[in-house]
């Protein structure tokens, strides 16, 4: 056995008792299995643990997926992510589950191995207010926005398919037998390896992508219509008239969300509105109707609520106040009320 194999870190990183260092030890024992003789034996009894109240008759996964949950500390990449770490995990920190190590926990210690492919889907969810990274099966990678939920199978048969409610950033890895599939409710978005947005909110009049590198297909519901997007093209299909628009955008802008950035380009207020409540986690109510034709245009980065509405107010005739937050029945924070009026004459 390895030095660097600690059973001590296994058994708390198994009770979410953890650092990101031993995040990344953990993670590497289970990529590199055969380099950690023991590690598969010590496995064993954890699986033990888990499984000594369940039903020798479930066979579904489940209970291991609901049992095994990791929270990950994201590490400040600059670089890449020209972002606060530490004001983006104040705001989203958020209890992740990561299915292939679950998995893997789970094939490693089944007596025969023999687990059928389909046997168990994962579902991750972004609250509002939050925004969550997430990784697949296949080493694909992506955003989670506030307010949006994904589900996969634990592992990926021939074609790759997810199923997407709300808003994700998908960067594909290219398998040359594999295509990726992005299920919503209007369409079928077809890739081979790529990165694009995704918005499919079911509150939302429409449903869009935003393709910035590769290439991807739409296809409309029982075949309605069939489009292949290049990069820099944004496809709008809208809800009531059932009608498929595309356009040239900066398509950055519209996955900036994924950094912390709040992006506002010539928006009305009914339009920005339900992404306000979305990031804020926060109930804006609108009681004068003439407010909701101004538009706006800005960009706000990791600013708490109160920033955002001041700036708002000061550029159009708008006054706002905001309801003490009281609790529910559970304890728990009930949603910031916002009350949006004219400014008297």
């Amino acid at each position: 056995m390895k030095e660097n194999f600690d059973l001590h870190i296994l058994k708390n990183f198994s009770k979410g008792k953890y650092s990101y260092n031993d995040y990344l030890s953990v993670k590497e024992w289970f990529d590199n299995v055969k380099d950690f003789p023991g590690f598969k034996e010590e496995l064993s009894v954890e699986w033990d643990e888990i499984n000594r109240k369940e039903s020798d008759e479930e066979k579904s996964l489940d209970h291991i997926f609901e049992k095994i949950h990791y929270k990950i500390l994201l590490e400040d990449n600059k670089k890449e992510r020209r972002f606060n770490f530490y004001k983006f995990y104040r705001q989203a920190a958020a209890i992740l589950l990561i299915p292939v190590l679950a998995f893997l926990l789970y094939y490693l210690v089944r007596p025969d191995n023999n687990i059928p492919l389909n046997s168990g889907w994962v579902e991750i969810n972004a609250p509002e207010g939050a925004r969550v990274e997430f990784f697949l099966p296949d080493s694909s990678s992506g955003w989670l926005n506030s307010g949006s939920k994904l589900k996969f199978p634990a592992v990926f048969e021939q074609n790759r398919e997810v199923q997407l409610q709300g808003e994700a950033y998908f960067e594909v890895k290219h398998l040359a037998s594999s295509d990726f599939t992005v299920n919503v409710p209007d369409f079928d978005v077809k890739v081979l390896g790529t990165k694009f947005n995704v918005l499919s909110y079911a509150a939302d009049g429409q449903t869009e992508v935003v393709l910035a590198e590769g290439k991807v297909e739409i296809s409309g519901k029982a075949g309605k219509f069939k489009y292949t997007m290049t990069p820099g093209k944004r496809a709008i299909f809208n809800r009531e008239t059932r009608m498929l628009n595309v356009e040239e955008v900066e398509a950055e802008r519209f996955s900036a969300w994924k950094d912390g950035f709040l992006v506002i380009d010539n928006e009305s207020l009914e339009q920005v509105l339900s992404r306000i409540e979305r990031w804020y986690n926060a109930k804006i109510i609108v009681e004068d109707e003439t407010l909701k034709s101004y538009r706006f245009k800005a960009t706000f980065k990791d600013e708490p609520l109160e920033e955002v509405l001041r700036l708002i107010a000061l550029t159009t005739p708008i006054k706002y106040s905001i309801d003490k937050r009281e609790f529910d029945a559970n304890g728990i924070l009930k949603k910031k009320i916002v009350h949006m009026t004219l400014k008297d004459n």
